[in-house]
């Protein structure tokens, strides 16, 4: 079975989405920048142990959709 936190990137893709964030959001308004810090947040949160995120696929796809 596979658990959100067996999940990885390898350094090399970590490196390439974190400059891509990091360039990204000095263009993101105030709000885009908190919306998206919260998401992380939220998603680091479900993480912790005792609190399974059962379908995370479909959690961030629901959260995406609000960056319209």
């Amino acid at each position: 079975m596979h658990h959100p936190t067996d999940r990885c990137l390898d350094a090399e893709h970590f490196s390439a989405l974190k400059a891509e964030v990091l360039r990204a959001a000095v263009e993101l308004s105030d709000e885009q920048l908190s919306d998206l810090t919260d998401a992380l947040h939220v998603v680091h949160r479900f993480r912790r142990p005792g609190r399974p995120i059962r379908h995370p696929d479909g959690w961030v796809t629901d959260e995406l959709r609000s960056f319209a």
